[in-house]
């Protein structure tokens, strides 16, 4: 009767035995399969596709704990090469948008005064003051940041203008909103300035930009109107002004990218080094 009871009992925890290792096996298999794809996906270089098979695990067998310790450490590998590829691909994006902002930048005139200019700026060569001084136009500038901006000249009888207004026929852009006023005397006669920043211009560059044909300006302030006829190399001088400013803007953009993404690559590798660190 003893040994019945004592080989029951040895019976009874083979099965439990084999009831753990089933249950076991039934929760890392899902697991391991997965973690065997995601290391296919991370040896091809798909970093982001190895990531999110990674992470399902967790929601697959949130209980297969060696599955999940390894994946675990592929998901920070993965992470750390997919930003180290990521610095290589800004720095080469950066590289050629500097040539393509550099080479059109050589058509322009630069102004850098260090006494009075934090940041220089390029206007076209058509739209030199000297060139310009008896002319009512709107120049063009844009700044080395990339920003874009309009300045309204005014030579003749004062008429304190805030306003300028473009057409073509029916369709029309205006801005009252200078962000800067100057007004002064040349020779005895009535000088005035007003600038526009582009993106509170409203729309005069883009006006400009996607116009094709004869241009209408009228300036009008507290003493008048004005109106004149936009010069066809006013407006292609404004046109090139922006493309140089969008370039410009292309170079910071990626510029902030790949600053984001080394900071990024270095945490990324910091966090290893501490994990590894523990681990050891």
């Amino acid at each position: 009767m003893g040994n019945f009871i004592k080989n029951g009992k040895t019976a009874l925890l083979a099965i439990v035995a084999l009831f753990i290792v089933s249950c076991v096996s039934k929760v890392e298999d899902p697991a391991d399969e997965l973690l065997s794809r995601a290391r296919i996906e991370y040896e091809n270089g798909k970093y982001n596709n190895a990531r999110v098979l990674l992470d399902s695990i967790k929601i697959v067998s949130p209980k297969a704990y060696k599955a999940l310790r390894e994946a675990e450490k592929l998901r920070r590998e993965a992470m750390i090469k997919e930003n180290e590829r990521n610095v290589v691909y800004f720095e080469e994006e950066l590289q050629s948008l500097i040539a393509v902002r550099d080479s059109m930048a050589v058509g322009f005139d630069f102004t850098k005064d260090k006494r009075y200019h934090e940041k220089g700026y390029y206007t076209a060569p058509s739209q030199a003051i000297a060139l310009n001084a008896f002319n009512n136009f709107l120049r063009a500038s844009v700044y080395e940041d990339g920003t874009m901006y309009l300045t309204s000249f005014y030579r003749g009888k004062s008429i304190k203008h805030k306003t300028v207004k473009l057409s073509m026929g029916d369709t029309y852009v205006s801005c009252d909103k200078p962000f800067l006023e100057r007004t002064f005397k040349d020779l005895g006669v009535n000088n005035e300035r007003r600038d526009y920043r582009y993106g509170e211009d409203g729309g005069l560059v883009d006006f400009v930009v996607a116009t094709q044909g004869t241009i209408e300006v009228e300036l009008s302030g507290a003493n008048g109107k004005v109106n004149y006829t936009l010069r066809a190399a006013d407006a292609d001088a404004i046109r090139t002004v922006f493309e140089l400013s969008q370039a410009i803007k292309a170079v910071k953009t990626v510029e902030e990218m790949l600053d984001e993404a080394r900071y990024m690559l270095d945490f990324l590798k910091r966090s290893e080094a501490r994990s590894s660190a523990v681990v050891e």
